[in-house]
């Protein structure tokens, strides 16, 4: 199933009167990123870009004046995400900004349901703690190395591992077949009608392999 990881940068909180001046995807498939995005940056529409907005993602009205509106490129985002849900942490903002937009444009807007909000997500999970990305980052152990401002790039990339974590970590995605099967031996032992036979597929056995090369000093190649 594709999803798109989403966030974006906006010249202000209010969604009837400022713009989206960054934009960012990722494309995943069965959880998984692919390699796929999508960023843009976009002019204000005039709008001047607040100082405090600006000392939070360092975009400012000088960089952005050459760059076509939201609002004017909105088919090529349209497009990009067809009918994909979308992953955002705090759903309702950025959602909201975007369907200013398309409103603004006469296209359909996005439902709100159809939406993954790891925010609500955290609560959930951990409530009572903070549910910033910055704190699910510390949480998990993920880098913030790169998170000098906000930006919907970094912070796309960011909430992939959130993400990613908040499912069940790696280990929780592995994706191994079970064929049940009937044994008249292993019944007359265990009193048990079946066992598993685990298939692993190719895919699988590649990425075994890689992982074992980066192993230093296996305790198998001991003698």
């Amino acid at each position: 199933m594709r999803k798109l990881i989403l966030d974006t940068e906006t010249t202000g909180l209010d969604y009837e009167n400022d713009r989206i001046i960054e934009i960012a995807c990722l494309e995943m498939i069965n959880d998984s990123h692919t390699g796929k995005k999508y960023h843009e940056y976009y002019g204000t529409d005039g709008i001047i870009i607040s100082d405090q907005a600006e000392q939070i993602h360092g975009l400012n009205n000088k960089f952005l004046k050459d760059f076509k509106t939201f609002d004017q490129k909105i088919m090529e985002f349209v497009d990009f995400v067809d009918d994909s849900p979308l992953i955002i942490h705090n759903a309702q903002f950025d959602i909201s900004m975007i369907n200013s937009a398309l409103k603004r444009c006469g296209k359909k807007i996005i439902n709100y349901d159809s939406a993954i909000c790891t925010l609500e997500m955290s609560k959930k999970k951990f409530p009572g703690s903070k549910n910033n990305l910055n704190a699910l980052c510390r949480r998990f152990d993920i880098s913030l190395e790169d998170r000098v401002k906000h930006s919907a790039l970094t912070d796309c990339y960011l909430l992939l591992q959130v993400y990613t974590e908040l499912l069940g970590g790696r280990q929780g995605k592995l994706g191994l077949s079970v064929k049940e099967r009937k044994g008249k031996k292993y019944d007359e032992v265990s009193k048990s009608s079946s066992f598993l036979d685990i298939k692993v597929s190719d895919e699988e056995q590649v990425s075994h392999s890689k992982m074992l090369e980066k192993i230093d000093s296996p305790i198998w190649n001991k003698s």
